[in-house]
This record gives structure tokens, C-alpha cells and sequence, in this order.
């Protein structure tokens, strides 16, 4: 196992106890490695990766379990929206991992054993957003405000939500990433540094080829996350299992995934590089799409957080 593969799988362990989703008062760590290389040059065949600055990304996407630690925080009378009933299902390969129990005002949360290490899913851009900020506060605990999961990385208001306006603010210190923050995280390698001779790969596995045993696609089932090697940088997932959420905003009215999904249909053309799905209203909650954060500026090394609580034309590579 490498020190990457350690470090995860001592996160995960760290958020559950006995398959249920840990109480505030016992910290969950996000594992995330640096994306470097500052100042790289885009895709050629595509673009994008393109980022002037050293960051970190989550070494996956956002668990359930640590889904499920942020709803016990601040969703207690859920006046947001973070929980999806459908969470709750647990009937098949595309189910949910998060139970919910109590009254409004005292809902509690709990991971559905054998699946708290799988990504959450039925979250949409705003429930993402929404945990990116209370990353951004300090993961208190308290109401859905300004103070908790409104403001910080992203100023929610009403009217932004609805005209799908909303962006990164200055100084935002966790995020969904951008389209190129993700993408490079995804792609980029250097030739220089054993990359493919234009320092980009067509898949998310440091490859230009792929098969199902290097991602989940083309499936029946989620898996956990970790469960393929990692890439250049030391991503999980990249590839198949959730589409993820990105920043892009697409038609003025869409949000951006990109990566592919365990479904069926989604066979490896879902997984290049240059696929862009952007369709998808930002409020979108279903079993295809989970989501990552990313860490700006990043540390010095990779950061443990303590935590409280439509198409395009393809390419092909020779």
C-alpha cells in the first residue's frame, strides 16, 4: 500500500464507528494532495487544466460519512435542503449512504452500514457549495446562516441561486474546484516527469487507454472510494463511480460535471478528457453526481482538515 493509499484509508476509518456516521464531537480528517506545476500550459487538444497556482485537491470525492458529520453540524432543522430522502435508499447499486431520524429541529444523521465510505450523492452544486463554506468557517456548529453555510467561499443569496450567478469569492480557502482546477488534477502529468508528450492524458488514470479494471464504469454498483490506484497527482476516482461537480457555468442556466459515472451507458468515452457534461441545473440532486473540494491556497504538504463535526468531439491519442 502506498503512503497515499495509507493516509486515505486512515482517514476513513477515522469517520465511522461501527457504521454509523460519527457525532460532532469526533473529528473527520478530508484527506487532500498538492496539485503543482504552477503555471502550466492548457490542453492543446482541449483548452483547459491551465492554472497559474499551487493547490490541493481532495484525494476523493466527499464521503458519506463525511456528508453525514456536516449534516449533524448544521442540519438539524435542514431549512437548506442538504438531505435528500432518497439518501435513505438503500435498494440497489445507485442508493444513497445517509439515514435521517427525529423531528425537524432535531433531525440526526447516520451513515447506512456497509456504505459510509462510498461518495454521497443526491447533492446538488448548492449542497456543495453549502459544505465548501462551512469548511471556509471552521465547521461550526449552528444554523444555515452567514455564519455557518451561507457565506465564506460562496455568498448564497436567493436571487444568485436562481439566476445561477453565483461564484467563488476572493479568499475563498476551500471550494468546489474550477473546470481547470479539476481537470488538471485529472489529465495533467509532464512529459518531463513521464506524462504523454503533450503533458496530458486522455483519461483520468494517467493513460491514454482504460478498462474497468482502472475505474468504475460501466457498472452496476458505487464502489468505495480508493477502491483503484491513484494517479499522477494521487487522485482516487477521477474516473467513473460519481460524476463531480465543477464551478463552470454552462448556457447560463447549467453547471458543470465531468469525470463519468459507474452507470451502464456510461462506457469510457464518458471518462476523456474532452467530454464536458453541461446540462445539469445546478439544484440537480441524483444517484449519477457526488462532489470533491479543493484547498486555496494550499499548504505546504498534504493537509488533513480536522473537521468538526453538450458534448464535445473527441480526441484520440496515438
Amino acid at each position: 500500500m502506498s503512503v497515499k493509499q495509507f493516509v486515505t484509508a486512515a482517514a476513513f476509518a477515522a469517520v465511522t464507528v461501527g457504521g454509523l456516521a460519527a457525532s460532532s464531537a469526533m473529528a473527520v480528517v478530508i484527506p487532500t494532495v498538492p496539485i503543482g506545476n504552477p503555471g502550466n500550459a492548457p490542453d492543446p487538444a482541449t483548452g483547459f487544466g491551465s492554472v497559474a497556482y499551487t493547490y490541493n485537491i481532495g484525494t476523493t470525492e466527499v464521503t458519506n460519512a463525511q456528508y453525514a458529520e456536516f449534516l449533524n453540524n448544521v442540519a438539524y432543522d435542514d431549512t437548506n435542503s442538504l438531505y435528500n430522502g432518497l439518501m435513505g435508499i438503500n435498494s440497489g447499486g445507485g442508493s444513497g449512504g445517509i439515514t435521517r431520524a427525529g423531528n425537524i429541529g432535531a433531525f440526526t444523521y447516520a451513515t447506512v452500514p456497509g456504505r459510509q465510505n462510498h461518495p454521497v450523492n443526491f447533492v446538488s452544486f448548492w449542497d456543495a457549495t453549502r459544505f465548501a463554506n462551512w469548511l471556509h468557517n471552521g465547521q461550526p456548529t449552528g444554523p444555515q446562516d452567514a455564519s455557518t453555510t451561507e457565506d465564506g467561499a460562496y455568498t448564497l443569496t436567493p436571487g444568485g441561486i436562481s439566476g445561477n450567478t453565483i461564484t467563488r469569492n476572493a479568499g475563498a480557502q476551500w471550494a468546489i474546484p474550477s473546470e481547470n482546477e479539476w481537470y488538471k488534477a485529472a489529465y495533467h502529468q509532464p512529459a518531463s516527469q513521464g506524462g504523454d508528450s503533450d503533458n496530458y492524458w486522455r483519461y483520468p488514470t494517467s493513460s491514454n487507454s482504460i478498462t474497468t479494471a482502472q475505474a468504475n464504469y460501466n457498472s452496476s454498483i458505487i464502489r468505495p472510494v480508493g477502491s483503484y490506484a491513484a494517479n499522477f497527482y494521487g487522485t482516487f476516482d477521477m474516473g467513473g463511480n460519481l460524476w463531480e461537480w465543477n464551478e463552470a457555468i454552462h448556457n447560463g442556466s447549467s453547471r458543470g460535471w465531468r469525470g463519468g459515472g459507474f452507470m451502464l451507458f456510461f462506457n469510457e468515452d464518458y471518462l476523456e478528457s474532452d467530454y464536458r457534461n453541461n446540462t445539469f441545473n445546478p439544484s440537480t440532486e441524483n444517484a449519477e453526481a457526488g462532489f470533491r473540494v479543493v484547498q486555496v491556497p494550499a499548504p505546504s504538504a498534504v493537509a488533513l482538515l480536522a473537521l468538526g463535526g453538450v458534448l464535445a468531439g473527441r480526441r484520440r491519442r496515438n
